[in-house]
């Protein structure tokens, strides 16, 4: 199984080694960048051949071989105008939209996607990946208010245009990057979350060459989970509603040991028979459980939303919900200093790794202080030989 690690430059400015070093020394065959850190999203993601060769330089001196498109806070209602108004107000106006998307047509965001996957092929990197979800600007400041079937289906609908795009621009190649859709986490976004969703997509997407896959976000997965305050009890912590029958069997059935509970979620989505070939990645971080549903469909729940409307400005009130954010979801913690246990992570790789072995593992640890001893953490949590 080929590695990569997520790069985030606050991550390496501490570091002894440099990128290539660092690679090098931990047997990794790359990295994976945001685009929206090389290029603010709003401008073309190059002007003019120098400026395209250019980038291709920088990102190899980065040892880039996996890249994350620029865009994820309500593309959705952006491009399908879905509750558009809602939208404005919820951007704090008009030209606050056009400032996040670039124009209000749609058409920056199709050119600078399609800019995107074209430097992803230059590269001759090994994925391309969205992670297109409904996500307000304010984390917690407002709850859905689009029925999830629709997001779904507006999903689908951007990845079967950008499809259509790349290959009217003829970048679809044999040879091109995979195109993976990372999955949304819960509570606090709306997208393609579990297996059914994915089931649904590939459905009905039309897709020949077959270039979309899975990334599998761990991380985002365990948004669901919780577990009992004062007990060492795991359930899901989300709104009946959003439960199935297989899920709360696995409440019964698993929940007195969040461990295994929190392995046999990952591997009904995971190991889905129906997905096993379109697993393209796993993003490997750990989470701990929350004993606090901070967020229901989106909304911070009280007391926080109580605190949050207490805060003056837009930037207090951004700032407070990143926090709980980073702290108790987005939180990509080294293997074993969440909830996980190594030897179940390793279990499930190597079944997944039986069923296809074009997969690849995405060491997502981007809110380490220190990248190498994280690094080494979670591969000692693997045992990896």
């Amino acid at each position: 199984m080929n590695e990569y690690i997520t790069h985030k430059e606050h991550i390496f400015e501490n570091e002894p080694l440099n990128i290539k070093s660092f690679c090098e020394k931990n047997e990794l065959s790359g990295t994976e960048i945001f685009f929206d850190d090389l290029v603010p999203r709003t401008w073309n993601l190059f002007s003019s051949e120098t400026e395209r060769v250019s980038l291709i330089y920088k990102l190899r001196n980065l040892q880039v071989k996996r890249l994350h498109c620029s865009y994820w806070a309500y593309p959705t209602s952006f491009l399908t105008k879905n509750n558009f108004t809602e939208l404005i107000t919820r951007f704090g106006g008009i030209e606050q939209v056009r400032a996040y998307y670039g124009d209000l047509t749609g058409s920056h965001i199709w050119k600078r996607w399609a800019q995107e996957y074209e430097i992803a092929s230059a590269l001759n990197a090994q994925a391309y990946t969205f992670h297109l979800i409904d996500y307000a600007p304010i984390d917690g400041e407002w709850a859905f208010t689009i029925p999830i079937n629709d997001i779904r289906q507006a999903m689908i609908f951007m990845i079967q245009q950008f499809l259509l795009n790349l290959e009217e621009l003829q970048l679809l190649t044999g040879a091109s990057p995979c195109i993976e859709i990372e999955n949304a986490g819960w509570g606090l976004e709306y997208g393609t979350q579990s297996k059914n969703d994915y089931i649904t997509l590939f459905e009905q997407l039309n897709d020949p060459g077959n270039k979309v896959k899975i990334g599998w976000d761990i991380n985002h997965l365990l948004h669901a989970a919780g577990k009992q305050k004062g007990r060492d009890h795991a359930y899901f912590m989300l709104p009946e509603e959003e439960k199935n029958d297989e899920m709360r069997v696995m409440e019964a059935e698993y929940g007195n040991n969040p461990a295994l509970f929190s392995a046999r979620w990952l591997e009904y989505n995971i190991l889905a028979p129906e997905l096993r070939q379109r697993a393209g990645s796993i993003h490997l971080s750990d989470c701990a459980l929350k004993d606090v549903e901070f967020f229901v469909h989106g909304k911070s729940s009280p007391p926080y939303s109580d605190k949050m409307d207490a805060l003056a400005t837009w930037e207090e009130k951004e700032d407070y919900g990143v926090k709980i954010v980073l702290e108790h979801y987005d939180s990509h913690l080294p293997l074993e200093t969440g909830v996980l246990k190594g030897r179940d992570v390793k279990d499930l790789l190597l079944r997944l790794h039986s069923y296809s072995k074009e997969f690849v593992i995405l060491h997502e640890l981007k809110n380490s202080e220190s990248i190498q001893k994280d690094f080494e953490a979670q591969k000692r949590a693997l045992n990896w030989s």
